[in-house]
């Protein structure tokens, strides 16, 4: 045998035909027996005839959903291209368009599955069943309107991030809608149904024209960024992204050089402090998810329930407050510049946003009339442990692949990233273990000195361990 017999290319095995139709049945029908019984769940509800007690909660929750089909456009692209794609086709003297049309279509059909489910959720949400399809209609033109704009803001390359500042004026409304609950009027339904496609269609066709001359220099930095989600997802390791984000961001701004009038630990705090203030967005959509609890007692959901997402909107705001943790842990080099291997100073901002997110979810709670009075005080009571979750959770390390899968039956689970999922939240739910339980004078005494203890305990054992 020759070296060119060895070499030839050899035509690909193709499976056969009932075998490609043998696989796409099995696919199908797994499919139609998990998603159809779903899906009739649904309609079932849909055309029932309930609806929220406010016609303000339901907006806000539509408005709500809408902001973070924004964010999502926003971090997104939305036109996203893969980096070969970029760098072979997008940089050459192709046809712009006809290169981004795959893209495109891929974005619009994705818009048109968000507008459905939007409208279908709308119809439901106001009891209005009758009108099923100008609801979706609405949707549908909703979803495409804000889809196109994010392109044309894509395409326009403007340093200002008007998505983002959008997504904040939708929170601000959402939380006075869920604070005022005004008498909303009926909308012409069918006028506004009528009228919206019209606008969709004409922010489509100009987000089709942009196409043309789309910079190629947003879609190098979305190409670069859906790559490394792409890598880090195929690697499991979720904590690249938060580092590659913070970088990002840090890198756009110009920040001017200037002594600090304070050293030692208090400069640490006002480091955290500075970086919070930056970011003024993310302080303002942690303001308004402040009313998220209310929203679920409003809609039916417990006392309980309400508690859960208060331990959670808690968890998040310290973590938010904890960048200066994980830059440590990423950076030793930092703490050596401020002559100490650990300062119990970056637990302050992350218990003070805690303290301060907890208290005003709990104010709003007790004016609604869910909780007593007296139970503000959980927000002092709780921030420690919130704190110390938050801290754990910043300094945690890269996902330990090499340990065991336990094997339970059904399938395999990868104890590596399950332990490194839970890191964190398991000290701060053992530190709110009184609260999740029973709001009560007694639990509130309990969780005051177990969150103080719990803080203490890891600051001491984050020291030792330096």
């Amino acid at each position: 045998m020759t070296v060119a017999q060895l070499t030839r290319r050899r035509r690909p095995v193709r499976e056969p035909g009932w075998q490609r139709a043998y696989y796409w049945l099995i696919a199908v029908g797994l499919a139609a027996a998990i998603g159809v019984p779903q899906f009739v769940r649904f309609t079932s509800w849909l055309f029932s005839g309930a609806r929220m007690a406010s016609p303000a909660l339901g907006l806000a929750l539509l408005l709500a959903l809408l902001a973070g089909l924004l964010m999502l456009l926003a971090w997104a692209g939305p036109v996203v291209s893969s980096p070969a794609d970029v760098r072979w086709l997008v940089l050459s003297p192709l046809n712009r368009r006809w290169v981004l049309t795959r893209n495109a279509l891929v974005l619009l059909a994705s818009l048109t599955v968000a507008g459905l489910v939007l409208g279908s959720l709308g119809t439901a949400v106001f009891g209005r069943p009758q009108d099923v399809i100008a609801g979706v209609s609405l949707g549908i033109a909703s979803a495409i309107t804000a889809g196109s704009t994010a392109v044309l803001v894509q395409a326009a390359e403007t340093r200002r991030d008007w998505l983002r500042l959008t997504v904040i004026l939708l929170a601000v409304v959402v939380g006075a809608l869920i604070l005022l609950r005004p008498a909303l009027p009926g909308p012409p339904l069918p006028l506004i149904a009528c009228s919206a496609p019209v606008i969709a269609s004409f922010l489509a066709w100009r987000a089709w024209q942009a196409l043309a001359r789309f910079p190629s220099r947003a879609l190098l930095d979305v190409s670069a960024r859906m790559g490394t989600l792409v890598a880090s997802s195929f690697n499991l390791e979720p904590a690249v992204l938060t580092s590659i984000a913070e970088q990002r961001f840090w890198r756009s701004k110009r920040l001017r050089s200037r002594a600090w009038p304070t050293t030692g630990r208090l400069a640490m705090v006002r480091s955290d402090a500075r970086m919070l203030s930056r970011r003024p967005g993310r302080l303002v959509v942690l303001a308004a998810l402040t009313s998220l609890p209310v929203l679920v007692c409003s809609a039916g959901g417990t006392t309980s329930l309400a508690t859960v997402v208060l331990f959670c909107g808690g968890l998040t705001a310290a973590t938010a407050a904890a960048a200066g943790a994980r830059w440590d842990a990423q950076h030793p080099e930092l703490a050596r510049l401020f002559t100490m291997k650990w300062s119990t100073t970056r637990a302050v901002m992350p218990a003070v946003l805690a303290f301060l997110w907890i208290s005003l979810a709990l104010i709003l709670l007790s004016i609604a009339g869910f909780m007593p009075a007296w139970s503000c005080l959980y927000g002092l009571a709780t921030a420690p442990s919130l704190a110390a979750g938050a801290l754990r959770m910043a300094r945690r390390d890269a996902i330990n692949h090499a340990m065991p899968v336990i094997d339970l039956g059904f399938g395999g689970v990868p104890t590596g990233p399950v332990l490194w999922a839970i890191a964190g939240i398991d000290l701060a739910a053992l530190g709110n273990a009184p609260l999740l339980l029973a709001v009560t004078p007694a639990s509130l005494a309990i969780q005051a000195l177990l969150s103080t203890v719990l803080l203490g305990i890891h600051l001491r054992h984050r020291r030792r361990s330096r």
